[in-house]
């Protein structure tokens, strides 16, 4: 689904397919976070072609990719961090900014 919301920013945010099923299951605390932070990598534009990123959101990897021809960042995967702490509603670790 793309987002309605893209008057602000120079890149839309989809959710891939596969990634609906795990999407469903987040609390709406995190879904929101990670959703914020998708919307920001958006805001920033994407430079590259279709360049992969993750960044962490409590115990939850989120694997997306940014495809600057399409003007799109796509969530991928969430996957769950095996022995992660839940502490933080949002910690960013490794998060690669377009460009």
């Amino acid at each position: 689904m793309r987002s309605q919301r893209n008057t602000h920013r120079p890149c839309t945010v989809e959710i891939s397919a596969a990634a609906w099923n795990q999407v469903a299951r987040l609390s709406q605390e995190c879904y929101r976070a990670i959703q914020a932070r998708l919307e920001c990598v958006a805001s920033l534009g994407a430079t590259t072609q279709a360049k992969p990123a993750t960044f962490q959101v409590e115990d939850l990897r989120v694997h997306y990719v940014v495809d600057a021809r399409r003007r799109l960042v796509t969530l991928l995967e969430i996957t769950r961090e095996r022995g992660a702490t839940t502490k933080g509603a949002s910690r960013p670790t490794t998060t690669r900014a377009p460009g």
